[in-house]
């Protein structure tokens, strides 16, 4: 009988070098061969190779090393078009990242060579720097991880290189909380036009775009309430983009304190259009307002009149989420009003008043008085 032919190996193949060595070839989708990284001492650690190879292609979690030979800069652009459902503020954000922060550094090495070495020497010599602040460098490393990701996911590259703890995470900052009184002494302080702009995000604690954006047909004054459906996205290129808010929480009605819906009656009687699609807060003009124009024309001046220093108007939002939280209400709640997607924000309000702690004690010891010292003491 004839001796059996050994059967052809199919998946890839291994030969003997002049130099005595072994180098294993896998084949590829496309019919080539690629060779090992390394050539092998022995034929049966070619095999080996090979074999544990073959393997991995069988399970998909083999990668072919020539699909990550694609420099970041131009997986960056197809990444973003594939982001169609991006809103048009996270879009710039993400352009400004790439153009500012990662690809100046990185945009010209290929996936393949993306290591975390490679990374962290990146975000080291941002934070050297000094510019920008730590948490834009936390949101182009978590841009950077988020892009990797999807290479891995698409089997460009086997694993994501953005592995150092923390370095995508941003640290809060501590919320400037201003009080009452310094909300009432800015309103008396900022021009009359903008007196009830600044009450209405303090004790409703909308944001700047949905103030900007809130028209007189979702103020109900006779209700008392207001209803979010809209906001104002302003670009860095000055152009304002009217859309819905971004989550479905965003969406609400806000019921108003009755000092306000007065202001209200107020403002709208005396500067705002007639008709339903009439902005209720608007320029001196009559226009949109813009943000950078309302800060240095109006909302700078007026702190500076009413002697309070570094004072954000979106800090009002956290004396609407302070106040709200002082006057008993849950975290639910405060995430409702506010419009939080998450509750996470909300807890922030829990202890951001000195004197309120101070005033819990004093309810602690009316009861303690009432009841613990009103027992006489054991022998």
């Amino acid at each position: 009988m004839a001796p059996r032919r050994r059967a052809r190996r199919t998946a890839g193949s291994i030969r003997r070098l002049p130099s005595g060595r072994y180098q294993a070839r896998i084949r590829l989708d496309d019919g080539g061969l690629l060779p090992a990284p390394e050539t092998f001492t022995t034929k049966a650690k070619a095999d080996a190779w090979l074999a544990s190879v073959i393997a991995d292609q069988a399970q998909g979690k083999w990668i072919d090393p020539r699909a990550g030979e694609v420099p970041l800069r131009r997986f960056a652009k197809q990444w973003l078009r594939g982001k169609a459902s991006l809103a048009p503020k996270t879009s710039e954000l993400y352009e400004y990242l790439l153009d500012r922060l990662i690809l100046p550094t990185l945009g010209d090495v290929e996936l393949v060579d993306l290591t975390p070495a490679r990374v962290r020497a990146w975000r080291a010599g941002l934070l050297r720097s000094g510019r920008p602040g730590p948490s834009t460098i936390a949101k182009a490393y978590r841009l950077l991880s988020s892009m990797m990701s999807t290479a891995v996911v698409d089997n460009l590259v086997a694993r994501n290189p953005c592995v150092e703890k923390g370095a995508g995470v941003e640290r809060a900052s501590e919320m400037s909380i201003a009080t009452p009184e310094q909300v009432a002494a800015i309103a008396d302080a900022v021009e009359p036009h903008y007196r009830a702009l600044v009450l209405t995000a303090a004790y409703a604690g909308c944001r700047w775009g949905e103030l900007v954006g809130l028209r007189r047909k979702n103020l109900d004054l006779e209700r008392g309430t207001l209803t979010v459906v809209e906001q104002v996205v302003e670009l860095r290129g000055g152009q304002l983009l009217a859309r819905e808010p971004k989550s479905t929480s965003g969406r609400r009605v806000v019921h108003l304190p009755a000092g306000l819906i007065d202001e209200l009656e107020a403002h709208a009687a005396q500067f705002v259009a007639p008709g339903p699609e009439a902005l209720v807060f608007t320029s001196g003009t009559g226009g949109p307002l813009r943000q950078s124009n309302f800060r240095n024309r109006h909302w700078l001046p007026a702190l500076q009149l009413a002697g309070i220093d570094k004072l954000r108007f979106h800090d009002l939002r956290h004396v609407a989420g302070t106040l709200a939280t002082v006057s008993g209400a849950t975290i639910r709640e405060v995430q409702a009003r506010l419009g939080h997607a998450s509750p996470a924000a909300a807890y922030r309000y829990q202890h951001v008043l000195d004197t309120r702690d101070a005033q819990i004690a004093e309810r602690l010891d009316e009861i303690f008085q009432a009841n613990a010292k009103s027992r006489p003491r054991q022998s």
